[in-house]
């Protein structure tokens, strides 16, 4: 009788597992833990409580418009905390102008006078190493959870 018992409880968690809602549930699990490895490296704006991870690429237009709205919504900002990450569309050849901002004393302030306010600024072409693994690190989490497009999204339920 106990064997039919644990056989039961087995079979139940079996179906939990892989219903559809489950595995969507445990994808967006192990996709959460993957962006709060990455936290530190990105650019906050906002102060909501909820958490918004933002995947753009500097010379993107739509990513350009995001970062727009952003900057002219307070009431978004109040709402959400977004943090963005640079990940490169290869077209637009932007590596670049992601490490100079990255390496700038205010990443936030620089990357709105170049999205928000279309300023030209000199390139940095000798890129610290630690910059440079900043990149790779985020490119590789970008890649391990399927970022396609940009701005990529991924709003979370509640702030920690």
């Amino acid at each position: 009788m106990k064997q039919i018992y644990f056989a039961l409880i087995l079979f139940t968690m079996f179906l939990y597992l892989f219903t559809p809602q489950a595995y969507a549930e445990n994808i967006n699990s192990l996709k959460t833990l993957s962006l709060e490895s990455i936290e530190k490296q990105a650019i906050i704006y906002g102060e909501g409580d909820r958490k918004v991870y933002v995947f753009i690429d500097p010379k993107c237009p739509h990513s350009r418009d995001f970062i727009s709205m952003l900057n002219d919504n307070i009431s978004m900002r109040g709402i959400y905390t977004y943090y963005i990450f640079f990940y490169e569309l290869k077209r637009f050849n932007s590596h670049d102008l992601i490490a100079t901002i990255y390496s700038s004393s205010a990443p936030l302030q620089r990357m709105l006078e170049v999205m928000v306010g279309g300023k030209e600024i000199p390139l940095n072409h000798q890129i610290d190493p630690k910059i440079e693994a900043k990149i790779d690190t985020i490119a590789h989490i970008a890649d391990e959870i399927g970022v396609s497009k940009r701005p990529y999204l991924i709003i979370t339920k509640k702030l920690d």
